[in-house]
């Protein structure tokens, strides 16, 4: 099982993988330009603003088009003539949907399709009972999109922008293990509690632990045996976690954990890794298993569960 080093591995699954569940955010916006315009038609205006900030996310590309089409198609409905979409993308550095400023916000752990119906001038009486005749499709449209979005693991929400304008807002889950996850710079709130987290591919690393640090989590990182012996022995009963790859360089998952009992004896495991679960073998001491590649939800679902205590303050 451990033959093979875990670059070696993890190229190998992304080959095999990763199309089929992380997709660029950006790219299937751009993709469908054609078809958002064609849906918007001639009196509604249309507009793009897309973040750096959102990458992978956790959807196949299908379902991802159908989401972005849903949502510009219920915009347009509640829009007239003169009105305007704009469709943006944001990540989680990006504000909130009709957030004002002021103070910070909390983090928000998917990436964001956010269209906007924006109803620039005045609609005629005609195109106004056109558009409540149409409202009935829009909300089975939305019906259908809210329930797909929630088997994926995000949620729809419908923002009041002002009086005429509302912004439809498809939450999705992030693509956690992949080479592309991309930098996710959060700000840091106040930590509590430890976690450490061994991983050698460095951005799943970075990804990881930066998630994890938005939610008000202590992360400390390591790369192979060394270094979370190191970190263990500095730290030792301080952490409650400890979250690491199965296959490190040079040694297996659980044998590390194994020889990180001795300091870190009260803590937690999470193993994870890009072999199914058929694969990694009975887990002993009430350790838990994720598969990458895994979403943000995922994640931070399973650290609750496993510090019940800390979650209770989130």
């Amino acid at each position: 099982m451990f033959g093979m080093t875990s670059a070696a591995f993890a190229s190998r699954y992304r080959s095999a993988n990763a199309g089929d569940h992380c997709t660029d955010l950006n790219q299937v916006i751009a993709r469908a330009e054609q078809s958002i315009c064609e849906i918007a038609g001639l009196a509604v205006a249309v507009q793009f603003a897309l973040s750096p900030n959102a990458t992978l996310v956790a959807v196949a590309l299908p379902q991802l088009e159908q989401i972005v089409l849903g949502l510009c198609s219920a915009a347009c409905t509640q829009l007239g003539p003169g009105g305007r979409i704009v469709v943006e993308t944001r990540g989680m550095n990006d504000a909130p949907v009709g957030a004002s400023g002021g103070g910070m916000l909390p983090p928000e752990a998917s990436a964001r399709v956010v269209v906007r119906a924006e109803q620039l001038g005045h609609e005629s009486a005609l195109a106004a009972a056109a558009r409540v005749d149409a409202q009935p499709r829009a909300e089975s449209g939305l019906s259908a999109l809210e329930q797909l979005l929630t088997g994926l693991g995000g949620r729809l929400e419908i923002v009041s922008l002002s009086q005429n304008d509302l912004a439809y807002v498809a939450h999705l889950p992030y693509a956690i293990g992949t080479d592309s996850s991309g930098p996710m710079a959060v700000a840091v709130p106040e930590q509590s509690g430890i976690i450490l987290l061994i991983e050698d591919e460095p951005q799943v690393q970075a990804v990881t632990a930066r998630i994890l640090r938005a939610f008000g989590y202590g992360v400390i990182t390591a790369h192979n045996e060394r270094s979370a012996l190191l970190q263990a022995e500095q730290y030792g009963p301080a952490i409650g976690l400890v979250v690491s790859d199965l296959v490190l360089p040079g040694v297996s998952g659980k044998d590390l954990v194994q020889r990180l009992r001795n300091p870190c004896e009260h803590a937690q495991v999470l193993y994870i890794s890009g072999y199914s679960p058929e694969h990694v073998g009975a887990l002993t001491d009430g350790a838990r298993f994720l598969r990458k590649p895994f979403s943000a939800q995922e994640l931070l679902a399973l650290v609750r569960e496993l510090m019940p205590e800390l979650a209770l303050a989130r």
